[in-house]
């Protein structure tokens, strides 16, 4: 069994889960993609918009039913999916070639046992109240003023620099916001706030945009998902 989380992003408003070794040497074009689509070495996934997307990727194990009840049912895709190295990858359709340059944005490639496999593909929808309490990472006061810390600081300048500029101050403007500039790149520089960025990331894989169950004919007796 294999749980992989794999984020994404996309320009053209399409995410795909496919066998890096079946790719086309250069950028596909739409009757490419549609061949690989066709030899079940790709899914693809419309988005209706571009930005970043994550799959949570379940091999031989169902969607846990924590996870199902925020699956779109409406929204379900079934098909069939192999690779024969289990070299695969999740990513913006535009990524789907040899030569693509590495972007983390844009695609993540993971490994999952060769074979044959029926897929089950929801696109997930989660309560804003349960994002913002995901998301919600900090620990104690100083971490919280910390996270909100270059809001903060960036309006203030703003403000400040309006109201010098408003008396024609406008050197004194101009030298607020550089400060202001300065102050909030150096506070985003710091340890403490590289610490809290990384474990906002680290819950934000918790909140999958697409969940795929990929079912072997040798773990057919699993329970389906839902």
């Amino acid at each position: 069994m294999t749980h992989l989380r794999l984020p994404g992003g996309t320009d053209v408003a399409e995410m795909a889960l496919f066998d890096i070794d079946a790719l086309p040497a250069a950028r596909p074009d739409d009757s490419t993609v549609a061949a690989l689509e066709a030899s079940n070495r790709l899914v693809r996934f419309p988005t209706g918009g571009d930005g970043g997307y994550l799959l949570h990727l379940y091999v031989d194990e169902p969607i846990p039913a924590e996870l199902q009840r925020y699956c779109l049912a409406d929204d379900k895709l079934t098909g069939a999916f192999r690779t024969e190295q289990g070299n695969v990858a999740f990513g913006g359709i535009e990524s789907t070639f040899v030569g693509f340059k590495p972007n983390r944005h844009i695609r993540a490639d993971g490994t999952i046992p060769p074979g044959e496999y029926r897929y089950t593909a929801f696109h997930t929808e989660f309560p804003d109240e349960l994002v913002s309490r995901t998301l919600r990472v900090e620990a104690n006061s100083g971490e919280l003023w910390l996270s909100r810390a270059p809001v903060v600081v960036s309006l203030a300048t703003i403000a400040l620099a309006v109201a010098l500029a408003v008396t024609q101050r406008f050197a004194m403007a101009g030298l607020a916001l550089l400060s202001g500039y300065f102050a909030v790149k150096f506070l985003r520089k710091t340890r403490a706030y590289q610490t809290l960025i990384a474990k906002r990331d680290a819950a934000q894989l918790d909140l999958p945009s697409i969940a795929v169950e990929l079912r072997s004919a040798a773990a057919s007796q699993l329970p389906p998902a839902v």
